[in-house]
């Protein structure tokens, strides 16, 4: 007989062969199960409802439905397998949920294969979508997709477990895996591992661990040969004994995650799916394994959940209660924060804290967003005045081009709010609770050296099911084993609580979190964010209404929906086509409600001609031929308002002037040159430039734009001069020709009277695929800094080349407006967009993407596998409009004069009604003009709430004009004041503030 091997580098090979072995002494077939179905539709049908209806006795392999569709399956358990020890093997192409005694029991899917079947289970049904499912799985599941022929049912069994092939197999695959991982960190070993063929590296050179751990294993493979699962239980007992942890090591905080998108590639209905789909595996999870956590964010797949099924909601009511189900993440959805006004973000936390209220008692302390694409700088002072303290992503690991410094730090602000951040990285928010990946959450957490915990979320999102119970005998495994962090399932409150004690240690960020990825989602599916923003104004100009009338609030479900379009794959245009077919009539329908609901509102029977200015600014508006002078946030008579005198509007076929600003063109519709009160803007070549570019991105098309793409560009030319025509108050230069190989384009010159701004209006029969439009105003306005509208303020950002971090930026976001200017910031050039959001700036240059036509995601799939490129799958094909404005900057401007107050006025209408003046005590604001009154929220018995920002960094004080009989107090976003309180009118303000002003009739 030989003594022990000496060679260890084949214990690999012979491991996994034993492993193969283990495994296949777990489960044993019992017996397949009938099953019968029951139709399958569109729409969602309840257990209620399909019980009643006739079912049919089918046999696997069995087809059925289309994408999105959703069946009801009913099994009938024999009495033999009623004991409370047999398993349920559901093997279903889409995503099953088993409902027991009318609860959802189980989500079943390609993450969760089986689930037991309680004792005395006489029926169960699996309620079934059709629905791509395990798509973070690593590898991704190996099975075709579903396409037309329908979705794939391939039979239900009925199965023993051997508890004792379970609880042996995970004890030796802790193991194994955390040898590979050992393996993989030895520069010397190049053989794959576990090769079975070929030479395998001599350990020469290879940690003690690697060699006991070898060992170890070569002794458990030789216990399994020789006495079967009992021998090497008993081997791997003292083995896990012998290799325990060591306390001095950083630990690991295990949650249960399973990150959901409410649309991606499935439309809101499978969502809700979806949620039961999950909820009800966690739940059933945490009765076989009580140290389990999970955290869930999302108020709104909570409500999916109740209205679905009440009897699963009251179950994670209980958990919650326990303490083991943690509700996190302050907003209703995990948003976008980049696309969205100031005032919606705020809306989504203020909506989404009386969800977390409802679920737990309390609101949520964590921003909770692991997916976005990008982080608007003016997050933590939103989240200082709503008291969320903690902020969590993932997503800053994607960056291509520099590495996020930090894992754990302080971000602040432009005007000095603080949050405490922190930021995984590796897999993201799909971790598999494997040695590898915990060590390497150990070695990448950057503030080891201060803190002594690092945060894991654990489980399959997306329909994964979340946490598995492989994971969970994992984390049993990894609680104290050499090698490894120790390891245990915690909250996340208190891993952030932890974090606070040790917050004057840690770095400090301020100003935005780019993203270096994922640019191109400011851009994709334009029609779609024009709607969004029409909503928001409406919505805005909806609740200036209830302002001025003394009302409350408006319709709570118009707010939480759109609060849901901003949903991080809703709004950047990256979900499926059929998203939007939903989507693009909702936010139509949205804009009418609140311009109907807003006249209804203001009218009066009997009352007179009216002119209702929904900003709290004073603006001139151009009606019914004349310009007249509207005061804030008020509706006065037609007679009352005064009509300005202004200098005629003069149109050529070359010319615009206004008396104010005046401007040449060149025979290609371009601008050669541009005064504004007599001052010219500096160009370095003719404004307007329409530039193409073949837009074919590396990876995630809908999302991104490479760098490479904005050097392959050509000019748009051939374009000519179509008519030029004039009116007492508006003067018109239009320009038409055609625009790639199939494309039409008409640009409107627009020059309104009084006005200092050039509008343009380009109206597009959009046919290129796959191609970027940009427009172009080359100027010599060549600062160090480029200045970009923000949700609340503006965002400064180098328009310089040199610095890595500048360079990775070459397309950004601009909340409707963007400014070139020298470094005094004195004059400049900006841009004003009503729905435009990706901008390029460059030693002078300031460009706008107008359209792309990217291909967007889909499911459906031809028979080869094929993805259909027909049309409806590339972004904006067909009549696209997008209307902007350019105006130069001087300082000082009066502040309706200032790109962030024109972006509002511009494409913000007065209303017209028939009724009577109205007012809600607002005559406007002296002094501080940086200072900009952006919004009215009412809140009802003559008060409402008058939002306001800084918009240019810039310090100072402003004196707030009411008319007698109005006082106003200071207060945070929730509603508490705040300090300094306004004196004798005047408020001061910090760079970059966000106040809150309640108004309130004596």
């Amino acid at each position: 007989m030989l003594p022990d091997t000496p060679f260890l580098q084949l214990v690999p090979a012979r491991a996994k062969a034993a492993q193969q072995r283990m495994r296949e002494e777990i489960w044993s077939p019992v017996q397949s199960l009938p099953v019968e179905w029951a139709g399958s539709s569109r729409e969602h049908v309840s257990l209620r409802e399909v019980k009643q209806r006739k079912r049919t006795r089918i046999k696997a392999p069995f087809r059925w439905g289309k994408m999105e569709d959703q069946t009801w399956f009913h099994i009938q358990i024999p009495p033999a397998i009623r004991d409370g020890h047999h398993f349920l093997e559901w093997k279903e192409q889409g995503e099953s949920t088993a409902y027991i005694g009318g609860l959802p029991f189980a989500g079943l899917d390609v993450a969760h294969h089986e689930c037991r079947i309680p004792k005395g289970c006489r029926e169960i049904w699996m309620e079934v979508m059709a629905l791509e499912t395990g798509i973070w799985l690593t590898p991704p599941p190996a099975r075709p997709a579903i396409n037309d022929n329908g979705c794939r049912f391939s039979g239900a069994t009925a199965k023993q477990r051997n508890d004792l092939a379970w609880e042996v197999c995970h004890d030796f695959e802790v193991l194994l895996d955390l040898l590979e991982d050992e393996y993989n960190r030895q520069p010397e070993l190049r053989t794959p591992f576990g090769q079975a063929v070929g030479h395998a590296s001599p350990l020469e050179a290879v940690s003690v661990l690697y060699r006991r751990l070898a060992r170890h294993l070569e002794n458990a493979v030789n216990a399994y040969d020789n006495g079967g699962l009992a021998a090497v239980q008993k081997s791997l007992k003292s083995t896990y004994a012998s290799l325990r942890g060591q306390a001095e090591a950083i630990r690991c905080r295990l949650t249960g995650h399973s990150h959901m998108d409410l649309v991606w590639l499935w439309t809101e209905k499978a969502s809700s799916f979806k949620a039961v789909h999950t909820f009800a595996t966690i739940n059933r999870l945490m009765e076989d394994y009580p140290e389990l956590h999970f955290g869930y964010s999302q108020p709104a797949s909570y409500r999916a959940v109740e209205k679905r099924s009440p009897p699963l909601m009251k179950a994670v009511r209980q958990r919650i209660q326990s303490g083991r189900w943690e509700p996190v993440g302050a907003a209703d959805v995990e948003f976008d924060t980049l696309l969205p006004c100031g005032e919606a973000l705020v809306r989504a936390i203020l909506v989404g804290q009386e969800g977390f209220q409802d679920l737990q008692g309390k609101p949520s302390e964590i921003l909770w967003l692991p997916d976005v694409f990008g982080y608007s700088d003016a997050l933590p002072q939103i989240l200082e005045q709503t008291g969320v303290k903690y902020f969590f992503t993932t997503k800053l690991h994607w960056n291509s081009i520099s590495k996020f410094p930090y894992s754990s730090f302080i971000w602040q602000g432009p005007d000095g709010s603080e949050v405490l951040a922190n930021v995984i990285e590796g897999s993201g928010f799909n971790m598999n609770v494997k040695p590898g990946e915990i060590r390497k959450g150990a070695t990448e957490y950057r503030q080891a050296d201060v803190h002594d915990e690092f945060l894991m979320p654990c489980g399959f999102g997306d329909g994964g099911g979340g946490v598995t119970p492989e994971m969970c005998e994992r984390a049993r495994r990894l609680q104290d084993l050499a090698g490894t962090p120790q390891s245990a399932w915690g909250r996340i409150d208190e891993f952030f609580a932890g974090l606070e004690t040790v917050r004057k240690q840690l770095p400090s960020h301020r100003g935005e979190l780019y993203l270096q990825f994922h640019r191109g989602i400011l851009t994709t599916h334009g029609e779609l964010k024009a709607r969004f923003r029409a909503a928001e104004r409406s919505l805005q100009t909806w609740e200036a209404a209830h302002c001025a009338r003394g009302r409350g609030n408006i319709d709570t479900h118009a707010w939480k929906r759109m609060i849901f379009a901003q949903f991080h794959d809703y709004i950047p245009g990256s979900s499926i086509p059929e998203v939007y077919k939903e989507a693009l009539p909702e936010l139509k329908t949205l804009a009418d409600k609140g311009l109907s609901a807003t006249k209804k509102v203001l009218s009066r029977k009997g009352g007179k001609n009216c002119l209702f200015n929904p900003l709290p600014l004073s603006r001139n508006v151009i009606f019914r031929g004349k310009v007249r002078s509207l005061p804030p946030l008020c509706g006065k008579q037609l007679t009352d308002l005064a009509k300005l005198e202004t200098p005629e509007v003069a149109a050529t076929s070359s010319t615009l002037s206004n008396g104010r600003v005046a401007v040449r063109f060149d025979q290609q519709g371009r601008i050669r040159s541009m005064r504004v009160d007599g001052n010219a803007i500096p160009q370095k070549a003719a404004m307007g430039q329409l530039m193409l570019y073949p837009d074919h991105p590396h990876a995630f098309e809908a999302w991104e734009i490479d760098r490479s793409t904005l050097t392959a560009g050509s000019l748009v030319t051939g374009l000519s001069f179509v008519e030029a025509h004039c009116s007492e108050s508006c003067g018109c230069l239009v320009f038409a020709g055609q625009l790639g190989q199939g494309s039409q384009v008409r640009i409107e010159y627009i020059l309104e009277a009084a006005s200092p701004v050039l509008k343009i209006e380009y109206t597009i029969d959009w046919r290129e695929r796959e191609q970027l439009l940009k427009v172009f105003f080359p100027t010599d306005f060549n600062g160090s800094r480029a200045r970009f509208g923000s949700p609340f303020g503006s965002t400064p950002r180098s328009q310089q080349p040199g610095k890595v971090d500048d360079e990775a930026q070459w397309e950004v976001a601009g909340s409707r407006w963007a400014m070139v200017s020298d470094d005094s910031e004195q004059e400049g050039l900006f841009v004003i967009s009503q729905a435009k959001y990706g901008w390029t700036a460059r030693s002078g240059n300031l460009g706008l993407s107008l359209l792309r036509s990217a291909r967007t995601p889909t499911t459906q799939r031809l028979e080869s596998g094929q993805e259909d490129l027909s049309s409806k799958h590339f972004s904006d094909m067909g009549q696209q409009t997008m209307r902007i404005a350019i105006g130069r900057f001087d300082a000082p401007s009066p502040r309706e004069e200032l790109p962030a107050a024109l972006a509002e006025s511009l494409y913000t209408p007065p209303v017209s009604y028939v009724g009577h003046p109205c007012s809600c005590g607002l005559q406007g604001l002296e002094g501080g003009e940086s200072l900009l009154p952006c919004w009215a929220k009412p809140e009802g018995n003559n008060n409402w709430t008058l939002r306001l920002h800084e918009t240019l960094g810039r310090r100072g004080s402003a004196l707030l004009r009411l008319e007698p009989g109005w006082s106003a107090l200071r207060i945070g976003l929730c509603g508490n004041p705040v300090k300094p309180q306004p004196k004798g009118g005047r408020i001061k303000f910090k760079p970059y503030e966000l106040l809150s002003l309640l108004i309130s009739k004596d």
